[in-house]
């Protein structure tokens, strides 16, 4: 017997279909880009049962006769090209003749249209078979419905996730989809209720950006988006300031000629452009338009045709950079200097002037306030070798460190080692005494070994979050339930991400129930974490787009989500606090499993060495 055989027909459908689409959001994608080709300027989406039972788009386009109705849904057939050479030159989303051919093999599909002569025509598909052809209204236009998706192959079934997630996958297309096409309006509805309605933009280009940004991204985001065009490439960039960074990568979308891609050379380059002035667990939100001729990158490297190469990918990413790069640079500021509101005896307050007076304008300049992590006019790195500032010496100022307890010996300048205190971390070279507060961001207290600095949010950021973990692995969060819900919109697709974990998130405090598409109620919040209505709305605003895709580890996720609640309760720089309060948060740094660092890294602790002071005065 052979080994080698030929498949049947209906088998190599199907396969073919596993090559298009994975999921119904697949679908969707497939069947807006044909209607968007069709020059439709109306979509009217219907979903049912995330995707499975319903999916439905009836759009205002060219329509079809009876004979290009039948051919539509025929392997190979295409009305985009007609030679192979034709694909240098292609202007539209797709040339296959797989779209409706892969979908009607896995489904049960109705497809009506008119080209506006004469009456209209319908076929009904099932498995890839037609089993009815009839007239149809004289509409302009063509609807296609596609109901049980994947009911001839339960195993692709098996493989999708849950219903929210699917949702928000959904949802995610047709965001795509709108910020590609701004002269299409969008009417989508999810199992009977209105999800976005999203009329034809026709304003300036970069109005018109915004006003679908603002309803997909979200005010706060759309509002932050800076804007430059470039005459190469046809570039319009608009990307997020360092200090409007965001938690999450799903806000970055790319269009080249109209059609969303992923390309990680773009991706790359415009991160490059941030290096420096994004910390690590931040991210740009960005949308970027590139117009090319079609010879200079290929799309049909992929199935789905997401990812493309470009002919030249070293140019095309040092492009990117350096436009990216000239948005940041214009938009660059200064980092407000507040004045210095302290008490300190003269040798320290000296010392502290010199050791501000150190740091150059130009660092000053170049570093940035952003909302998840406040910074003062200066950064204490934590490197191998002790931190060097200009004017002091390799070790003047420097990361606190795990050493033995050094005191002073009567008689003698030079510290040494004394006992420390059973309950006491090795960092903490006591007794301490409270000298006040340095530009209302770093608390100053002398001890034995010198002066020390502390700064303020991020030792309170430990705090919260050694304390909230805690209960948390315990099992022992205290809940408050809200005398009324709380209502938070969110852009369709973050508020069906964030269903999706809405078990765990009780577990976490946070009872949530979906109260329409785009907004969510929030109806419990942990019993320690006393937010103000607007810090808890912004909280889960933020938590929205940091879950991300269940499938994630929960591990990773709940300790980024208890470092987000710990950022955004504690104290901010330039807050003022009591002698009382500083000394309290010493003591429950004391008590952490790591008092020296914030739960993003950061140190919370230096010290500055009496001798060093000395060499301040020449002594």
């Amino acid at each position: 017997m052979n080994k080698i055989q030929v498949l049947d027909e209906k088998t190599a459908s199907k396969i073919a279909a596993g090559e298009v689409i994975e999921r119904p959001s697949g679908v969707l994608k497939e069947l807006l880009e044909n209607a968007v080709d069709a020059g439709a300027t109306s979509l009217r989406i219907d979903i049912e049962g995330a995707g499975k039972e319903l999916i439905r788009i009836n759009d205002n386009g060219c329509g079809m006769d009876e004979a290009d109705l039948q051919n539509s849904v025929l392997r190979h057939a295409t009305s985009k090209i007609k030679s192979f050479e034709d694909l240098e030159h292609l202007q539209t989303f797709g040339f296959r003749g797989e779209a409706l051919y892969s979908v009607a093999a896995v489904s049960r599909m109705t497809l009506t249209s008119c080209n506006g002569t004469g009456s209209g025509n319908r076929l009904e598909i099932q498995a890839g078979q037609v089993v009815s052809k009839s007239p149809a209204p004289a509409i302009k236009g063509t609807t296609v419905e596609i109901r049980d998706l994947f009911f001839n192959t339960p195993a692709r079934l098996k493989f999708l996730k849950s219903d929210s997630y699917e949702r928000a996958c959904l949802f995610k297309v047709v965001e795509e989809s709108a910020l590609a096409n701004l002269s299409v309006a969008y009417h989508v509805h999810i199992n009977g209720r209105e999800v976005y309605n999203l009329p034809a933009q026709q304003g300036p280009f970069v109005q018109a950006v915004t006003q679908r940004a603002n309803a997909i991204l979200g005010e706060e985001v759309a509002e932050s988006l800076r804007y430059k065009s470039f005459d190469e490439k046809q570039l319009h960039l608009f990307i997020t300031p360092p200090d409007k960074l965001v938690t999450v990568r799903d806000m970055q979308y790319v269009f080249v000629n109209g059609r969303p891609i992923d390309s990680k050379t773009i991706q790359q380059a415009i991160y490059k452009a941030y290096q420096n002035l994004r910390p690590k667990d931040r991210h740009p939100a960005f949308i970027v338009y590139l117009t090319l001729p079609p010879g200079d990158f290929d799309v049909n490297i992929h199935p789905q045709k997401r990812d493309i190469r470009f002919v030249d990918e070293s140019h095309v990413f040092a492009f990117i950079m350096q436009a990216a790069q000239q948005i940041l640079s214009e938009q660059a500021r200064p980092v407000e200097v507040r004045e210095t509101s302290v008490s300190l005896p003269p040798v320290a307050q000296e010392a502290a002037e010199r050791l501000l007076s150190a740091v150059s304008p130009k660092q000053a300049a170049e570093t940035w306030h952003h909302p998840w992590e406040e910074k003062s006019t200066f950064e204490l790195r934590e490197t191998a070798e002790p931190a060097q500032i200009a004017g002091f010496g390799a070790e003047t100022f420097q990361v606190a460190e795990e050493r033995p307890l050094l005191n002073p010996q009567p008689g003698s300048s030079t510290p040494v080692a004394a006992p420390l205190p059973e309950d006491s971390p090795a960092w903490f070279a006591g007794p301490y005494h409270y000298l006040g507060q340095l530009q209302k961001t770093y608390l100053v207290f002398e001890n034995p070994l010198g002066l020390v600095l502390i700064d303020q949010h991020a030792a309170q950021e430990r705090v919260l979050f050694e304390h909230y973990l805690d209960a948390f692995d315990k099992r022992d969060i205290k809940v408050q339930k809200l005398l009324f819900p709380l209502h938070v919109d969110l852009p369709p697709s973050n508020a069906q991400t964030l269903l999706s974990w809405k078990e765990w998130l009780k577990t976490a405090g946070f009872e949530i129930e979906s109260f329409s598409a785009r907004t969510i109620l929030v109806h419990t919040r942990p019993h320690m974490i006393r937010f103000q209505e607007d810090d808890l709305k912004e909280f889960i605003v933020s938590l929205a787009q940091l879950v991300g895709d269940p499938a994630k580890s929960t591990d990773e996720l709940k300790r980024k989500m208890v470092a987000m609640l710990a950022c955004k309760k504690a104290i901010k720089a330039h807050d003022q606090i009591s002698a009382a309060e500083a000394e309290g948060l010493l003591e429950n740094m004391k008590k952490c499993k790591d008092g020296m660092h914030c739960p993003h890294g950061r140190p919370c602790v230096a010290q500055l060495q009496m001798k060093d002071i000395g060499k301040l005065f020449g002594r």
